[in-house]
């Protein structure tokens, strides 16, 4: 609408609310801003190079050909008499992609040195053994852990495979990780890093290392836990300990439930998940460290044991709760639990079991109560569920670093007692 004003011009009043006004000029502003970032960008490269490097490109693909990774295509405009023609020029630089083992960069026609996944950018290496079970799995873990982290090559030495293959799988996840012997040996300037169970956090830093062999225990869930799902299915059974575990188990519920039917399980995830449902039980698995403990003073007493057992007993009080117990010391326990052992409330595995046997039916369980030790750490670890851990043996180093956070720790760690000539 419009009016006239005393000297007779007039004057046009928009109608538009004030709202609106602010609104169209916010989206004029916008449009400003792409038409000023397009030319821009439009100036760096221009359109005619654009569509050179597009044919260019779609030429050599053609061919079966592609440019490398580490190569980076800039365009350069250079005028003659007659007209401006642009010229592709490759510049080598560095690839920030080179430090990914990325496995969309994977075809068939590139060649193997020009693989990411194939070269061998960084590697973490182990060779020394040392301990019984728990350690060597405490050093196959985090060094495969240190390895996907940084994604490395990960080569480890054919005799600790051997060893873990006793009790386990050691199924690969994955092929391409893995570093040969020959491989192996053609690396130079390998730093050896020794530790035993400190999280070194700048190892987890990008870049951290190039080759590095691992001495020592390592014993830190942080360098691995993030693969667990991974570390669970490589520590799963092999085909001879999980047919012990299994012939023992069904033997085992024929005797809670006569009239059930049996177990019908052919891999470990098959035989745990029917262990947990089939039965209405919850079971909880005990690892008890005490034979070379009770000379040293770190052998967990009997309270412990009871009162973590009554912890359980009352919070799962409306569920049937039974316990499966390993121990170095299987006869101590039959005696302690003989009355339980009657009321079919508390199993002693079998003393023909080896510790693979031993450990894959506590990981079984729906919980844990375990005492001092790798071993009882990763029967715990392995299983899920609630933990709870004697801290009566004193761990040498941070315990954040070495007791995930569901671990429930139970009890004062007492000082190293003081051996003449020691």
């Amino acid at each position: 609408m419009s009016v006239i004003n005393s000297a007779g011009i007039h004057r046009v009043h928009s109608i538009l609310p004030l709202k609106m006004k602010y609104c169209v000029f916010a989206i004029m502003l916008f449009v400003i801003c792409l038409v000023s970032v397009f030319l821009k960008y439009s100036q760096a490269m221009p359109y005619r190079g654009q569509l050179s490097l597009m044919h260019a490109w779609l030429r050599q693909t053609k061919q079966g050909t592609l440019i490398p990774a580490n190569q980076t295509t800039r365009m350069i405009s250079s005028s003659t008499s007659s007209s401006k023609r642009t010229v592709v020029t490759t510049t080598t630089l560095p690839d920030p992609r080179a430090s990914l083992c990325d496995r969309t960069l994977t075809s068939n026609n590139v060649n193997m040195s020009q693989n990411p996944c194939e070269q061998i950018r960084c590697s973490v290496i182990l060779r020394s053994s040392g301990g019984r079970l728990g350690n060597r799995m405490f050093m196959f873990a985090s060094a495969y852990g240190l390895a996907r982290t940084q994604n490395c090559r990960l080569h480890v030495d054919n005799s600790i495979i051997r060893e873990l293959s006793e009790s386990f799988q050691m199924k690969k996840t994955d092929e391409r990780i893995w570093l040969s012997e020959t491989e192996y040996r053609s690396l130079t300037n390998v730093q050896r890093k020794i530790s035993i169970c400190r999280f070194l956090s700048n190892l987890i830093r990008p870049h951290a290392f190039k080759h590095i062999e691992l001495i020592g225990y390592w014993q830190s869930y942080l360098y691995f836990d993030a693969y667990r799902e991974e570390i669970r299915e490589m520590f799963s059974a092999n085909p001879t300990v999980l047919a012990n575990v299994i012939k023992y188990i069904r033997t085992l519920t024929n005797r809670i439930c006569p009239s059930c039917p049996p177990l019908n399980a052919t891999t470990q995830k098959e035989l745990r998940y029917s262990f947990q449902t089939q039965y209405n039980t919850t079971w909880i698995g005990i690892h008890i460290r005490r034979r070379d403990f009770r000379g040293i003073g770190y052998a967990s007493d009997d309270a412990y044991v009871h009162n973590a057992m009554t912890y359980f007993r009352r919070r799962y009080h409306y569920q049937q709760i039974r316990f499966l117990l390993a121990s170095d010391e299987k006869e101590y326990f039959q005696r302690m639990f003989s009355e339980d052992i009657q009321r079919k409330t508390v199993f002693i595995l079998p003393d023909g079991f080896m510790p693979g046997d031993d450990l894959t039916a506590l990981t079984l369980c729906h919980h844990s109560i375990v005492t001092g030790g790798t071993y009882s750490f990763w029967s715990a670890y392995l299983t899920g569920g609630d933990v709870i851990h004697d801290i009566k043996y004193r761990v040498e180093c941070t315990p954040s670093d070495y007791f995930p956070p569901w671990f429930v720790l139970v009890g004062t760690p007492i000082e190293k007692p003081f051996y003449v000539g020691s």
